[in-house]
């Protein structure tokens, strides 16, 4: 993403399993006014830092902000594939997280997706997700513009999920609030999927937040 958006200044905090402990380490690297980029359940922190810092803007790819017996259910399998290996889960994965386009074409693709994942702590994630706190009530704090962006094949998370916290942004005194897009043929990983529009869509949005507040950096994390 920080490559689509050459005018701004990147920050990326290293990753965390668990979305509380990312609060704590984040939230002295975000510098107050910035814009927050974050992708799924790295929207739960993103929501928090955003409210606290005052951010610019907040852009949420495939957001996740608390976990309901749906997402739940999404989660137990994944979890019994792990225990046979990283690539029995990626094979189970497929159909939660991507869309046509790349389930038809693009193995090549997946496949280093799924080669990726040793370099994560899979298994940490998987369980921090099934204890995440309901992070909604952050939302209601926000002073700033939110673009919440979904894959519109997204099985992991429907779009009802960005929906909700389009319902639980409240209109700022600049009378901006959220907004929800989807990416066309994309699933749950839409900002990997179609790289060149979610960072158009991203750098558009940026610009609109500028004009109510001024410039400031860009903070992004990728769950």
């Amino acid at each position: 993403m920080a490559e689509g958006l050459p005018e701004y200044r990147a920050l990326e905090p290293p990753r965390m399993s668990r979305p509380e402990q990312a609060f704590e380490l984040w939230r002295s690297a975000v510098p107050e006014g910035a814009h927050i980029v974050a992708f799924a359940e790295a929207a739960w922190s993103a929501a928090g830092l955003a409210a606290e810092k005052k951010a610019q803007s907040l852009v949420l790819f495939s957001p996740i902000v608390r976990v309901d017996a749906a997402l739940e259910a999404r989660l137990k399998p994944l979890q019994t594939a792990l225990k046979s290996g990283l690539e029995t889960l990626t094979e189970a994965a497929k159909p939660w997280f991507f869309g046509p386009f790349l389930l038809e074409q693009g193995q090549a693709a997946i496949e280093a997706w799924g080669e990726g994942l040793a370099e994560l702590d899979v298994a940490g994630w998987l369980e921090a997700l099934h204890t995440l706190p309901d992070g909604r009530k952050n939302l209601r704090r926000l002073e700033c513009p939110v673009l919440v962006v979904l894959g519109a094949e997204d099985v992991f998370t429907p779009l009802r999920y960005g929906q909700e916290l389009v319902e639980w942004t409240p209109t700022n005194a600049n009378g901006l609030g959220a907004v929800r897009v989807s990416l066309e043929g994309c699933g749950h990983l839409a900002a990997w999927e179609n790289p060149e529009e979610a960072a158009n869509l991203v750098e558009g949005f940026l610009e609109e937040a500028k004009g109510v507040r001024g410039n400031a950096p860009v903070w992004r994390e990728e769950g």
